[in-house]
C-alpha cells in the first residue's frame, strides 16, 4: 500500500464518484491510498484500521471456512463502494480477506477518528445499508447457487449485460473449480447467446432475450 500525496487528483475522483453525495453532517478528510495486485486490503489477520472507498480497480473478497476450500467472489467499484463498513458497526467484526486483483485506489478516512462522527450521520447511514444489502446479495449468490452453470449464470446477471470477463483461468479460480470446467460452461453460454467470445480469453456479457428472466434463487 502506498499513499498518494496528489491533492488534485485527490479531489477529481472524489467529484467523479460523487462521494460527497454519501454525507450530511460529517465532513472528512480523505486519504488516498493505492494497493497494486496480489496485496491484501484486509485480512481476518490484520485488519484495516479504515473505512475506505473503492475508486478505481477490481478486488477479490473471500473467505477460508476449511483449510482445504474457499468462497469466494469478484467485485468491482461498480458493484461494492465500500470495504470497513462492517468493521465500522462492529469492532469485534473479523473481516474477509479483501486482495486487490488488480491496481486498486482508494479514499479512505481513520476509523476510530470518524467513527462517531459517522454513526450519527443518516445519509451516510444509507448508503452503508445499501451496500451491505449488495454484498449480501452476491454472497447469497455465490453460497446458494451449487452447480458451476448456476454459480456462473448468478455472475452474469450481477455483472449485466456489455461486461467482459477477462481471464478464465483467474475466474476459475475464483469459483473454485477448474480451468477445463470453467471453459466447458463458458462455451455452452456462448451456444446459448448469454456470452460472446471477444478474443481469447475474453467474453462479453449479452443482453438476455426479451421476457427472459434471471434465474431465481433456489
Amino acid at each position: 500500500m502506498e499513499i498518494i500525496k496528489d491533492k488534485a487528483l485527490l479531489n477529481r475522483l472524489l467529484k467523479e464518484h460523487h462521494i460527497d453525495a454519501f454525507f450530511s453532517s460529517c465532513q472528512p478528510r480523505f486519504t488516498l491510498l493505492r494497493y497494486w495486485p496480489g496485496e491484501m486490503l484486509t485480512t481476518p489477520f490484520a485488519p484495516s484500521q479504515y473505512l475506505q472507498f473503492i475508486l478505481r480497480g477490481e478486488l477479490l473478497l473471500y473467505d477460508m471456512p476449511t483449510e482445504n476450500s474457499t468462497v469466494s467472489l469478484q467485485t468491482s467499484h461498480q458493484e461494492i463502494r465500500m470495504i470497513g463498513d462492517m468493521e465500522l458497526l462492529d469492532v469485534d467484526f473479523v473481516p474477509f480477506f479483501v486482495e486487490a486483483r488488480s491496481e486498486v485506489i482508494t479514499a479512505a478516512l481513520y476509523l476510530e477518528q470518524y467513527r462517531e462522527a459517522l454513526l450519527k450521520d443518516p445519509v451516510f447511514l444509507q448508503h452503508v445499508c445499501r451496500d451491505l444489502a449488495a454484498k449480501l446479495r452476491a454472497a447469497t449468490d455465490v453460497s446458494m447457487h451449487v452447480t458451476l452453470r448456476d454459480r456462473l449464470s448468478a455472475y452474469l446477471d450481477r455483472c449485466g449485460a456489455g461486461y467482459e470477463i477477462r481471464g478464465v483461468a483467474r475466474l476459475a479460480e475464483q469459483l473454485n473449480v477448474s480451468e477445463r470446467q470453467m471453459i466447458r460452461v463458458l462455451k455452452s453460454f456462448c451456444a446459448e447467446g448469454r456470452l460472446s467470445r471477444v478474443k481469447a480469453g475474453v467474453y462479453r456479457v449479452l443482453p438476455r432475450p426479451e421476457g427472459e428472466q434471471p434465474s431465481a434463487d433456489p
